[in-house]
């Protein structure tokens, strides 16, 4: 068996955090949570009725970028693995996972299909699709779960993911500046700029509630999604990728925006895209250093990226055909 580390970050999900641990110790792999200052969440209980779990202890909120970035430090372990606190592993995960690999040597990263965990006949998704116009979708998510087999896809999606260890720290990891929201589709862009693909793995099945500490439209999901879908596609898309599709992006976050006025959110929507225009200096410095290392052609991204519209708009999966 490969050696893994599994990861679980909680923040004021303590209803959900002790039946994560539960089916993670069932593995048979090393375990880490890490809580990023929960109110909820009795640690010293935790700690002992998990004693094979390693725990870390943050006393304030870092944020799921920051806090997953500190305790995957920690790994020692060729293979890392993030899961959200509201995920829950089928005791098969791992062999699942594991016999990937095994197909699959020379791919670094691997996602789960993720079903609705109080409707378990419904996709909460299968791996993360970019758009063409760079936002990025939980591919598949809210349609029926059917028959499918291991495919490529564009980017993991962070609720239950594998990563090299290797490969992670050559990235260096989620960006934190991100904080919460398309982290892990910024990682996936990333990687997949270097030559690395992602590998769905539909036998790696995880029950997901989804947005168990945010609901999935509260001012906090509202304001880090505007702004930091803004930071993932200005950090790398590249350049006539970016010219070709800028008025879409430009649109129809606009259309987006104007919706979520009508509805009572301009204060939050407007200040999640002043900030992302004024943090672009950054941003932009990154993205230099980004494109400076992208191994494949622009043309070779593209045809990556999901075009098709009715597959956007019905948040389709996008699969691809492995070698």
């Amino acid at each position: 068996m490969t050696e893994v580390t599994l990861i679980t970050l909680s923040y004021n999900s303590g209803i959900h955090t002790q039946k994560c641990l539960q089916a993670l110790s069932g593995l048979g792999c090393e375990v880490v949570h890490a809580d990023n200052g929960s109110t909820d969440i009795d640690m010293d209980a935790l700690a002992e009725e998990f004693p094979q779990v390693r725990q870390i202890r943050n006393t304030q909120n870092l944020g799921f970028a920051k806090g997953m970035n500190q305790a995957a430090a920690t790994a020692t372990t060729q293979w890392i693995g993030f899961i959200n606190p509201d995920a829950f592993v089928d005791r098969d995960w791992l062999w699942a996972m594991q016999r990937a690999i095994d197909a699959h040597p020379q791919v670094s990263i691997f996602t789960s299909l993720q079903v609705d965990a109080e409707r378990p006949g419904v996709m909460d998704g299968a791996g993360d699709s970019v758009t063409f116009f760079g936002f990025p979708y939980r591919s598949g998510f809210g349609h029926p779960v059917v028959q499918m087999e291991m495919a490529e896809v564009f980017a993991p999606c962070g609720a239950a993911m594998l990563i090299r260890r290797e490969v992670f720290e050559r990235l260096g990891g989620f960006d934190e500046r991100f904080f919460c929201y398309c982290e892990d589709a910024d990682l996936g862009f990333r990687a997949r700029l270097t030559g690395e693909v992602t590998v769905f793995v539909p036998e790696a099945k995880v029950a997901h509630i989804g947005s168990a500490s945010t609901s999935v439209r509260s001012d906090f999901a509202l304001y880090h999604g505007y702004r930091n879908r803004l930071w993932l596609y200005a950090k790398s898309m590249p350049l006539w990728l970016l010219v070709l599709s800028l008025p879409v992006h430009v649109g129809l976050t606009l259309v987006g925006a104007i919706k979520d006025t009508l509805k009572g959110k301009a204060g939050i929507v407007w200040t999640a895209i002043f900030d992302a225009l004024g943090g672009m200096g950054p941003i932009l410095r990154s993205r230099k250093k980004i494109q400076r290392a992208r191994t494949i052609t622009a043309l070779r991204l593209a045809k990556s990226l999901t075009w098709n519209p009715v597959k956007i708009a019905t948040r389709a999966m996008d699969h691809r055909r492995l070698p």
